[in-house]
């Protein structure tokens, strides 16, 4: 439980981290919206990660 639990935090920060890098890259001048749309799915895969270890712990009731 407790490795899921740090898992879910590393996530946590890995997609925090992932939206301020996308913010940042939206605040240039000359954007890169390859670069850009490449975080955005890195992000969802987080998001997504996180989503499916909330289900996972709620249906085996951790």
């Amino acid at each position: 439980m407790l490795n899921n639990k740090m898992s879910m935090e590393n996530l946590k920060v890995q997609h925090a981290y992932l939206e301020a890098v996308i913010h940042e890259e939206e605040q240039h001048v000359w954007k890169n919206l390859i670069r850009i749309e490449e975080l955005k799915k890195q992000k969802l895969q987080k998001k997504d990660m996180l989503l499916r270890m909330a289900l996972q712990q709620k249906v085996t009731g951790r």
